[in-house]
């Protein structure tokens, strides 16, 4: 990834800290949401982790699933994904 500039900022650096980065990955989110319901599934997810990494298997698929899915309700929505990708 190149180093910013300051002329790369945009009107969302200047509003919150942050925001380029969650409206990226919003972006990213909805497009792995193939069903459109705002929530990733399993299938979708592995389908997401593995154009990431194409070395993951499903059952390292489904351990990272489990741990980011906090509420477990069978899905994970952008804010668990969101947590769960800025962590670091």
């Amino acid at each position: 990834m190149s180093k910013r500039t300051r002329k790369d900022r945009t009107t969302l650096d200047y509003v919150r800290p942050g925001a380029e980065e969650r409206g990226r990955l919003r972006e990213t989110f909805d497009f792995n949401d193939v069903n459109r319901d705002g929530r990733l599934t399993l299938g979708e997810f592995i389908r997401f982790m593995e154009s990431v990494d194409e070395n993951l298997n499903s059952t390292d698929c489904e351990i990272g699933f489990d741990e980011i899915d906090v509420n477990r309700d069978g899905a994970i929505e952008f804010e668990e994904f969101y947590e769960w990708w800025t962590r670091g």
